[in-house]
């Protein structure tokens, strides 16, 4: 049985930065987002050492889900990875594939996470103080040949806002507000303000008092999938 836990247990979506006088290792991954377009069995994604000392990572891929508002992630035996630990020499890359080995989706995408983590080089001498170690979550998505594009619905409830998608791909939502009928606006983020998978709902917890300060019909503004949007928001009784 697959066991969900929530994706804050692994870091969602963040790099952690060793201090400067260790940092001889640098990892980064490309792309960001990795997709297997309809039908395609197999992806990559390259992660690379721009420092000057060896470095170690491990690549995990987990299935994402929503429930109850928040992402849930499960291991799964969807997609192979290959190789999963490495070693990466300074300056050198490593390519990593990503293999399908279930049927390819149909009508809704199918959603997983890479998370890419630095490990411990062998023989490593211990540092004392606290040691933070790189760690990259990439959305990777197997599209569905019938997706169709995400249709979002939103409702403020007494402190979080609630998007739900009825469409066949995920929702990216990016720097956001919520706007009043009078033009007052609550700043939600400047950048990424998350995802809504398919045939899911999404919460974000809200600051109640900056929301009690807006009246009347409200609109999110937004950039979905990066386009510019504005979605009307009901109150919830």
């Amino acid at each position: 049985m697959k066991r969900a836990v929530p994706a804050a247990l692994l870091g969602a979506a963040l790099a952690s930065f060793v201090p400067a006088s260790w940092a001889q290792g640098q990892l980064q991954v490309a792309p960001t987002l990795v997709e297997l377009a309809p039908g395609a069995t197999a992806g990559r994604m390259t992660v690379t050492n721009t420092g000057d000392a060896p470095i170690a990572a491990q690549v995990r891929v987990f299935a994402w889900s929503q429930a109850e508002g928040e992402d849930r992630m499960a291991a799964t035996n969807d997609v192979a990875i290959s190789p999963a630990i490495m070693q990466i020499a300074p300056g050198a890359s490593q390519v990593v594939r990503l293999v399908r080995e279930g049927p390819a989706p149909q009508s809704r995408d199918g959603s997983y996470r890479l998370v890419v983590d630095e490990l411990p080089t062998p023989g490593e001498t211990a540092q004392t103080g606290i040691q933070l170690r790189l760690r990259f979550v990439v959305p990777v998505y197997l599209r569905a040949a019938k997706a169709a594009p995400p249709v979002l619905q939103c409702q403020v409830h007494a402190a979080f806002l609630a998007c739900s998608n009825g469409g066949g791909q995920a929702a990216q939502l990016g720097a956001s507000r919520l706007i009043d009928g009078h033009g007052h606006a609550m700043p939600l983020t400047p950048g990424l303000f998350g995802y809504v998978l398919p045939a899911s709902e999404r919460h974000w917890t809200l600051d109640t008092a900056a929301l009690a300060r807006l009246d009347g019909e409200l609109q999110l503004e937004t950039r979905l999938n990066g386009q510019p949007l504005s979605i009307a928001v009901g109150r919830a009784p």
